[in-house]
């Protein structure tokens, strides 16, 4: 073999030789090579090697051993390993073992630096003949620094007691479980959630404690997250230990090793009953409401139609209204002038023929005087009787039997009117006469106008609990046109009788003619109230013009 020559160290600026480290400045041999690459890989290995002898002194030494240690290597050859070991006890069982055992030693022991912290560190212990030393057995030893190893264990295991601590006191249910759905883990939130324990959960599947309804959508949706490897999301409902119903909002998430297979899936759950019992109170608050506005609806429709008619009618009143009105100025003024026009034409005539006699000295006939005196009183008869016509006489309920005779004995009506009423009636209310009486005027005037009849009866009387008014004549009866029928002196009848709580009936009797019946129960003349009577038909507007129409 050939000599073997000493590698240069470098030492406070000087090169060192060490006694480990032949090498061949130009190996001729394979032998000579493989050496000198047994020596480089040794060196400049990224792992600490020394070799130690049975009583633990340092034969070899690596460029690493030297960095780990911080010693150069001609200070560490020869020097016991001990000498850099802070737990010695444990490097002599290392040493012991190794004495004893022909297989490779590990220890796990500290050791000390000349210059730096300590350092934990493993040593892989190997035996080995040495052929410089004549077969003398060494310990090949591998330092592996544990250093950085323990620090991410430590790191490691502080981050999964946060972890665990975090899940544990989550306020969501969080559950581990392999692929067949088998739950591996579940947090106390998830424990609390179901009813059941850690021992309870672990012979349970996802698949049992989900309500059987929501099981086939659940197999689906776990198999998707198992074949696309993404997570999934659904709402379903979960059985309960004591049998009763919970809704959650579960997340489904797969659990992948380093080659991005599905090993296992998490599962994190969210009580959202109480949401879905408001969700259910929700919906059902607006299908009743979707149920009351179809009602109201309905309802305005209707009462827009009635409304619609009710504006329609009033026109009709309205324009109804205005006919009478020029109708009546019309005839007004035709009775002024046949009536009060020609007695004043006459008297006026026989005034002048008076006039003429005397300027002529001519005798005047007593005759002429009296003409024209009465002249002037019928016209005064007729002015009273038209005045009596268009003025509104107030009735109350002692002059409501006075007011029904003048009523029929007035000069002006073209059929004869008489009036049947028993001399022991009496009413007390003031307002219900003065409608009553204003009834009776205005079918005496219609009768008049439109009968056609040879005589008009007023009756006035009390029938069971109630007081009947009715005006009954012989003519032509009720026209057939509804227009004629709905007249304007129907419905203010019908208004009057409805303000003092009656009804008014108008019909043919058998034998003909027309009879127009207010009955007024005896219970509407205790309110003696306006407002307690029943509605209205027209505005108090239109009444007062009706009022003073009539």
């Amino acid at each position: 073999m050939p000599k073997a020559t000493l590698r240069a160290v470098i030492k406070n600026g000087a090169p060192v030789r060490s006694k480990r480290a032949p090498t061949f400045r130009n190996p001729k041999t394979e032998l000579e090579a493989a050496i000198q690459r047994f020596v480089d890989l040794y060196d400049f290995a990224p792992i600490a090697y020394v070799s130690f002898d049975r009583a633990g002194r340092i034969e070899e030494a690596n460029l690493a051993a030297t960095e780990l240690l911080g010693e150069p290597r001609d200070l560490l050859i020869g020097r016991p390993f001990a000498f850099y070991v802070g737990d010695l006890d444990s490097f002599m069982r290392h040493l012991l073992y190794c004495r004893t055992s022909q297989q490779q030693v590990e220890t796990e022991l500290q050791l000390k630096p000349r210059k730096g912290a300590r350092i934990l560190a493993l040593l892989c212990s190997t035996p080995i003949t040495s052929t410089t030393r004549n077969g003398a057995v060494l310990y090949q030893t591998a330092i592996l620094d544990l250093s950085e190893r323990k620090r991410a264990e430590e790191a490691l295991r502080r981050s999964e007691e946060h972890l665990r601590a975090i899940i544990n006191q989550s306020n969501a249910g969080i559950a581990s479980c392999d692929l067949s759905g088998r739950f591996l883990f579940a947090n106390q939130k998830f424990r609390e959630m179901l009813g059941y324990t850690d021992s309870e959960l672990v012979v349970r599947t996802i698949f049992t404690i989900t309500h059987p309804d929501d099981v086939d959508i659940t197999k689906s949706r776990f198999g998707k997250m198992v074949q696309r490897r993404q997570s999934v999301e659904m709402e379903k409902r979960y059985i309960r230990k004591d049998r009763s119903l919970i809704w959650v909002n579960v997340c489904d998430t797969p659990v992948l090793d380093a080659a991005g297979k599905p090993l296992s899936a998490v599962a994190v759950a969210i009580d959202v009953t109480q949401r879905k019992k408001m969700e259910a109170a929700l919906q059902k608050s607006k299908e009743r409401l979707e149920k009351l506005v179809q009602q109201r609806t309905t309802a305005l429709r209707v009462a827009n139609t009635e409304l619609k008619n009710e504006i329609e009618r009033r026109k009709g009143l309205e324009e109804e209204i205005l006919a009478i009105s020029d109708r009546e100025q019309q005839r007004l003024g035709q009775e002024l002038h046949d009536g009060l026009c020609q007695h004043l034409t006459a008297v006026a005539f026989m005034a002048r023929s008076v006039a003429l006699r005397l300027k002529n000295h001519r005798v005047i006939e007593v005759n002429d005087i009296e003409k024209i005196a009465q002249l002037v009183n019928d016209a005064a008869t007729d002015t009273r009787n038209l005045s009596r016509a268009l003025h509104r006489r107030d009735v109350d309920a002692v002059g409501l039997v006075n007011a029904l005779e003048d009523l029929v004995d007035r000069e002006i009506w073209k059929t004869p009117c008489r009036l049947k009423i028993k001399p022991s009636f009496y009413i007390e209310d003031d307002f219900a006469s003065a409608q009553l009486y204003r009834i009776a005027r205005e079918a005496v005037i219609n009768a008049n106008k439109h009968a056609q009849a040879r005589e008009i009866v007023v009756k006035l009387e009390r029938a069971r609990k109630e007081i009947v008014l009715r005006v009954t004549d012989d003519g032509v009866g009720i026209p057939s046109e509804p227009k004629l029928k709905q007249g304007l002196g129907s419905h203010i009848m019908r208004y009057r009788a409805g303000v003092i709580g009656g009804r008014l009936e108008v019909e043919s009797p058998k034998r003909g003619g027309t009879r127009v019946s207010c009955y007024l129960p005896d219970k509407a003349l205790q309110s003696h109230k306006r407002e307690n009577a029943g509605p209205g038909l027209f505005s108090a507007k239109i009444t007062k013009v009706l009022a003073g129409l009539i």
